[in-house]
């Protein structure tokens, strides 16, 4: 097993090379093909998994391809193993990559090193705490999103202020130069932006062809959250009102029918849009999803009842 890569590990940081080295041997090699399911729900925690190379995914249920959260290289999971007796994992983990390779340690060898080596095994305990907290504020951050969401859409009627709101919280827990929020027609081909933050071509209220776009049109086949970067940027790309250095694009779908976007570009931090930034737009897109739609048919019935009434009723007594 490369040291490089215990060393990289937030788990193991501000250990030493005499402990890296001590703490190497407990360690156990897995590999792992894709889908192959690496702990399942209910089931007795009964090891760390450290992830070497590949990604795995937690799911609430195998039948159910919605991801709770993400994990690549370098992450470890499992650590409530280490500080809850006998307690049980609360989601499924699944390698989501062709091949995953992962170093485990197990519960009995990690009694081993508490009675070997009690100072390192603290060191770890903190390690522990701190990931604790991290995931934590991040779980929150979620958490909060999505209450928030729920809160805006039952507490407005229109699609405007909805989409005003939604990008509000968005841009404080993903801080980004650019958002939008759209609806789009599939008998019109168009998109119309309810609300955009910092684009200097694209206004609030306006409609744009999505048929003369090709990122978006491919969306349209393949409705899935995409990353554009520098590194897959398309050179029919750089005319579009919308490109950026990094971009994000979320479809709303109602099943697999598109009826809006939410995009955010250019992170303020610089980095690229994450996984678990993916997850979160998408968490948002389901639960806004519904109500678009529930908009969207009352606009319907409205216009057909102003036909029926000036077009069709003063006819009816004849």
């Amino acid at each position: 097993m490369a040291r490089f890569i215990l060393e990289d590990v937030p788990l193991f940081q501000e250990l030493n090379k005499k402990e890296v080295a001590f703490i190497s041997q407990f360690l156990i090699e897995k590999k792992y093909s894709q889908f192959e399911k690496i702990f399942t729900k209910n089931t007795t925690r009964d090891k760390i998994i450290i992830i070497t190379e590949g990604q795995v995914v937690l799911r609430s249920n195998f039948n159910n391809r919605e991801i709770i959260a993400l994990f690549k290289e370098g992450n470890f999971l499992g650590e409530l193993t280490f500080l809850q007796k006998h307690s049980k994992h609360r989601y499924h983990l699944e390698a989501s990559s062709m091949i995953v390779k992962t170093l485990e340690l197990s519960i009995y060898n990690w009694h081993s090193i508490i009675k070997r080596q009690p100072p390192l095994a603290n060191k770890i305990y903190q390690n522990i705490g701190l990931a604790l907290d991290d995931r934590l504020y991040h779980a929150n951050n979620k958490l909060a999103a999505l209450f928030a969401t729920g809160k805006i859409i039952g507490s407005y009627q229109k699609l405007d202020e909805i989409a005003k709101e939604i990008l509000k919280i968005l841009l404080q827990i993903i801080p980004s130069n650019k958002a939008l929020l759209a609806t789009f027609s599939s008998d019109t081909q168009k998109m119309y932006v309810h609300q955009a933050v910092g684009y200097n071509k694209i206004k609030h209220h306006t409609s744009y062809d999505v048929s003369k776009d090709n990122l978006l049109k491919n969306l349209l086949t393949q409705p899935k959250t995409t990353i554009v970067t520098k590194e897959n940027f398309k050179i029919e790309y750089a005319l579009l009102p919308y490109i950026s250095d990094s971009l994000i694009i979320t479809p709303i779908k109602v099943q697999d029918k598109i009826i809006g976007f939410i995009m955010l570009a250019d992170k303020m931090n610089r980095r690229h849009f994450s996984t678990n930034n993916k997850i979160l737009l998408e968490a948002i897109a389901n639960q806004t999803a519904p109500a678009i739609q529930q908009i969207n048919l009352k606009k319907l019935a409205s216009a057909e009842a102003e036909i029926k009434e000036k077009y069709i009723d003063p006819f009816a007594q004849y």
